[in-house]
């Protein structure tokens, strides 16, 4: 008789789905959806009232990544012992070595590098972000360091901070919405982001229950996306990074046919910025009246479309605007994104119910606490100091040598990569990529690979010696599957590694990850390798004393108490009490714990229905059209914080003070550069794969996706392309060699790779592809880590401008 076990995916995109797992004889035969809730039933609102589905008493069920992984703990090429390094990083040969051995070598490189180049010489990733250091043992260890801003959320996250005056490493869910928000809307735009493949597979259900309530959605993408095709009623394509050109043309209907909420405007918008931002979109001030015509010319949606959405926009209050993060992951992408709350500000829909302010990530508002396990460490002594921004860390390893020989300043290095002028310069001489495949999914591949290649040690845990991060490491561990084997989140800061998971986007539940079955080999949780290092290093008594002396044999039972533990406790709470939690065996039966969503969360109702302010982050005390921070240029930007305290510095970049259509520079649709590389690549997440995580997955490749070049049926006529050729796709960084998809789904002039895929390195070799040219098509290697001195540091890039031919074979 099978055993049943429940928990959740969990990888990244955090939804945190529910998966039935049966296990016979210590292997998964079986994965089902969510029966912990309304079980046997296939179509829940056609049983359930409007009002239960509203409240979130809902299964979260898993999408095909979800079940597919459970393929990847019995995959024969899965590392399953520690390895180390035979052959020259990159060839990714490596023979098997005994925990002692690797833990030892660990130790004793981390008390090396510590001693010859000081505490900043040692980086940790994947999530030393959010001026946080992820390394766990750092405040007991006394070395590594923060970075500041994220992957996620560049050229978001900052623009929030100017216009709203929200941290979003800390306010984030104070200005997001729960879904059911948007049934009070009458309007729901979905600008740039396909949300059928990213991050809430609920979402597309609750738009497709608005579409059938009649509420229009109007998706704005350069692609067709399945979204589009599925939910939308008007589907307007648009040129990537022109965005904002259509923004602006929108508003400059307002103003002139006063369609603006004057109300709001007067109540909540500091006037003088205001100011300054209707004379640009007039052209009082330079000249050029920003009407819908000159919009066309730029965005290439035509001028009466432009019109017509802006009056319906207008008069359709409240309005659901949701602006995905692929419009700030572009050069001049804080453009867009402050714009996007500047239309919500000027229709007053920036803080009202059905309504948004700006939409980065879904993160429903919870209202009931989780369970914390009572870690009782001890104070560390060492606090990480923010010393870049928190991408640029290959970039500091790769210009590091040049600071070294004095062919640059510190100054000018800590400018580049988003470090205080008069703060030290961090050293990286060891990388920790725990669980990740940064390499793959930074910008412009080939710098990261010179960068590994300098390092004196490199340390990988991964699923597979042949992931490209993995390649470049000197000693390889094997990384559990959390989902499955066991719980992986003490002595770490990130929540993702709670074992008590709560959902992104409904976020009125939590499950508990069980553990359904054992590790093969000698697979161990990064904790227990985290204990062993701090053992080694004398400070295991301070970062973990109540797991520091458990032996190996009773390590998952000393876990689970402590869960047990953390789990009573909380029920106990006042806060929670009331809502009745079974006991801890109880809750094992099905460990998924609900709680009704009493009202849906819109933006600023916490501060609202407190009598706050919610703009009182903003110097004004107001929503800020014009940053007066930026104001003051290049010079200042260069050499000091922006805002006193946070550890950020934007370079001396050039972004203007409020947003503006500027063009130039980088990857984008009207760059200088597409006289070379005339077709601007975008990057979007993948439905098949959760960033480059199972790309190697059999049954999420080739029968059900094809990992093509998306390119327009016109760009391939001109160049002799037809469906399914193989094309060389390159750029003065890299090539690649991929088929390509002729489809009139994308807009001319722009093409799509989807984000993930795998360098795999061919034998043949060019100029610009050392280590090999890419045969699988990992658009990172065709996309510039640029930005200064055009824009500021903070946006995360996700574009690159590309030629594409008929590839002819090897020369």
């Amino acid at each position: 008789m099978d055993t049943i076990r429940y928990t959740s995916c969990g990888y990244h995109c955090e939804c945190d789905c529910v998966l039935k797992v049966h296990v016979r004889d210590g292997v998964i035969v079986a994965c089902e959806p969510d029966d912990t809730i309304n079980p046997g039933l296939a179509r829940e609102d056609e049983h359930l009232a409007e009002d239960a589905l509203n409240r979130g008493m809902v299964q979260a069920r898993m999408c095909a990544k979800g079940y597919t992984q459970v393929r990847m703990l019995y995959d024969p090429k899965r590392v399953k012992y520690p390895m180390k390094r035979v052959g020259r990083r990159g060839e990714a040969k490596f023979e098997r070595i005994s925990w002692d051995e690797a833990l030892d070598a660990i130790a004793r490189k981390l008390v090396e590098v510590k001693k010859d180049y000081g505490p900043f010489s040692i980086m940790h990733n994947p999530y030393s972000n959010l001026s946080r250091c992820s390394l766990p043992i750092a405040p007991w260890f006394g070395a590594g360091f923060a970075g500041w801003g994220t992957h996620s959320l560049g050229g978001l996250e900052e623009p929030v901070m100017w216009v709203l005056g929200k941290d979003t490493a800390h306010q984030r869910k104070e200005i997001n919405q729960d879904e059911a928000n948007i049934f009070k809307s009458r309007l729901i735009v979905l600008w740039g982001g396909n949300y059928s493949a990213t991050l809430s597979s609920a979402f597309v259900y609750n738009l497709l229950r608005a579409k059938e309530r009649g509420i229009p959605i109007i998706c704005i993408e350069p692609r067709y996306t399945p979204t589009a095709e599925v939910v939308a009623d008007q589907w307007i394509p648009i040129r990537p990074t022109t965005d904002v050109a259509m923004m602006i043309a929108m508003a400059n209907v307002w103003f002139k046919e006063g369609l603006c909420d004057q109300e709001f405007i007067e109540k909540w918008v500091e006037p003088e910025g205001l100011r300054r931002w209707k004379a640009y979109v007039l052209g009082t001030g330079d000249g050029v009246d920003k009407t819908p015509q000159w919009g066309e010319g730029i965005c290439g949606v035509p001028a009466e479309t432009i019109a017509e959405f802006a009056r319906l926009y207008a008069r359709s209050k409240p309005v659901n605007l949701n602006v995905a993060g692929s419009l700030g992951r572009q050069f001049y992408g804080e453009n867009p994104v402050r714009a996007s709350i500047y239309l919500q500000a000027l229709t007053g829909n920036a803080c009202t119910p059905g309504g948004t302010a700006v939409t980065l990530l879904y993160n429903g508002h919870a209202t009931v606490p989780l369970p914390a396990v009572d870690y009782q460490r001890r104070p560390g002594t060492y606090k990480p100091p923010v010393l870049m921004c928190s991408f640029k860390w290959l970039k500091a390893i790769d210009l590091r040598e040049k600071l070294d020989r004095g062919e640059i300043g510190k100054e000018e290095y800590n400018t580049t990569i988003g470090n205080v002028a008069g703060n030290e310069p961090p050293n990286i001489r060891m990388a920790i990529l725990e669980s990740n495949n940064l390499l793959n999914s930074l910008p412009d591949i080939n710098a990261g690979i010179r960068a590994m290649n300098r390092l004196d040690f490199v340390v990988v845990s991964s699923y597979y010696a042949e992931m490209p991060s993995a390649r470049y490491a000197d000693i390889l561990l094997p990384q559990i599957a959390t989902a499955f084997e066991g719980r992986d989140d003490l002595g770490h800061s990130m929540s993702a590694r709670n074992p008590f998971r709560s959902a992104r986007n409904l976020a009125n539940y939590f499950v508990y990850r069980q553990k359904c079955v054992d590790p093969p080999g000698e697979i161990k949780s990064s904790e227990w390798v985290w204990v062993q290092i701090a053992r080694r290093l004398g400070i295991a008594e301070q970062y973990s004393p109540r797991l520091a002396d458990v032996p190996d044999n009773e390590w998952d039972e000393a876990v689970e108490d402590l869960y047990r533990e953390a789990y009573e406790k909380w029920a106990l709470r006042e806060d929670v009490a009331a809502l009745k939690p079974p006991g801890w065996q109880e809750f094992q039966k099905k460990p998924v714990f609900r709680w009704e969503t009493k009202d849906a969360y819109y933006p600023f109702k916490k501060d609202l229905d407190a009598g706050k302010n919610p703009f009182r982050g903003t110097p004004s005390g107001k929503l800020e059209f014009y940053s007066e921070g930026l104001s003051r240029g290049a010079d200042h930007l260069a050499t000091h914080e922006f805002f006193a305290g946070s550890g950020k510095c934007y370079g001396g970049g050039n972004l203007p003070p409020m947003a503006q259509m500027t063009t130039g520079g980088g990857a984008g649709f009207h760059s200088e550069d597409t006289e070379r590389y005339p077709l601007l690549m975008s990057s979007p997440h993948s439905y098949y794969r959760v960033h480059s995580f199972l790309d190697n997955q059999a049954l999420l490749k080739d029968d059900c996706y094809r990992h093509a070049i998306w390119i327009n049926v016109s760009d391939a006529r001109a160049r002799g392309i037809k469906d399914d050729d193989p094309v060389r796709v390159y750029n003065e960084l890299g090539e690649m060699v991929v088929p390509a998809y002729v489809t009139g789904k994308i807009v001319p002039g722009t093409v799509c790779l989807f984000h993930g895929g795998w360098y795999v390195p061919d034998a043949a070799r060019s100029p610009t592809m050392p280590e090999g040219i890419d045969t699988r098509g990992s658009p990172s290697l065709l996309i510039h880590n640029r930005d200064l001195p055009q824009t500021v540091l903070g946006y995360y890039p996700c574009q690159g401008l590309v030629q594409i031919e008929k590839w002819r074979g090897a020369p």
